[in-house]
């Protein structure tokens, strides 16, 4: 039985261990990181099947993080 992934978590914890390692001040477009998040771990092969995608995920989590500035549409800033 394939394990159950929830995508919003699993984006969150992705830009919580991403964020780590980004310099304050550095800028990436929501794709930008939807585009790291796809050849990470934490992006599970069943997340194609979802309806939703990993764009509204990630915007939902660099929101969570509380790490990230919104500097334009569609582009954050590291805090």
């Amino acid at each position: 039985m394939q394990e159950k992934y929830a995508l919003n978590e699993q984006t969150l914890q992705f830009i919580l261990k991403f964020e780590k390692d980004v310099e304050s001040g550095r800028s990436y477009t929501i794709q930008e990181l939807v585009d790291q998040f796809l050849s990470s771990p934490f992006y599970k092969s069943q997340f194609g099947s979802y309806k939703k995608t990993p764009n509204n995920s990630m915007w939902y989590a660099v929101k969570r993080s509380g790490n990230w500035l919104k500097v334009k549409n569609g582009t954050y800033m590291k805090k």
